[in-house]
């Protein structure tokens, strides 16, 4: 604070730049978590080791090139990477996610925080398999409804089944 009055932080250029891009994002996410920071620092994006990627809209979680935090060329930089994703990761610096609420973007960071958890272990152990783009295809396509309220009808009877589950990880 200055004078008693608040500043934005350093990364607001950034976070504006999504909003302006993405029209229907409502909300930004930016975390330096552990294991997705430690990726960003050897300049690594998560590819599609997991169905789970598709969560995050891509076939992968790309990394964005480095520039210095608060910069216009990060702003820039991080608009490339997002694409048509709703995450990525940002070299030397951390992840973000995005979505049309709040809920949504910190639901999907947490993803992405686990998703290079275990994109890291899986290094670890040795060569990892990646998935084919056919694969990834039918996993974008699942989770182009993911996440949403499905109304089934049954015996005069309507059922509503959320299938976002993702409080039940332990």
């Amino acid at each position: 604070m200055l004078n008693g009055d608040w500043q934005p932080l350093s990364e607001w250029p950034f976070h504006a730049a999504i909003y302006q891009q993405h029209r229907d994002i409502n909300a930004v996410v930016h975390t330096h978590s552990c294991y997705a920071t430690a990726l960003t620092c050897n300049r690594q994006s998560i590819p599609a080791f997991h169905y789970m990627l598709a969560v995050a809209g891509g076939k992968s979680i790309e990394c964005a090139e480095y520039a210095t935090f608060g910069t216009e060329i990060l702003s820039n930089n991080v608009i490339k990477a997002l694409g048509n994703r709703r995450a990525c990761l940002m070299a030397n610096h951390g992840q973000v996610a995005v979505g049309a609420g709040l809920e949504q973007a910190c639901a999907l960071a947490h993803e992405v925080k686990t998703l290079a958890r275990l994109y890291t272990i899986s290094l670890q152990i040795g060569k990892t398999v990646l998935l084919d783009d056919k694969e990834m295809d039918i996993n974008l396509e699942k989770f182009k409804h993911y996440g949403k309220q499905h109304r089934l009808q049954s015996d005069d009877r309507v059922t509503t089944i959320s299938v976002w589950l993702s409080e039940l990880m332990i």
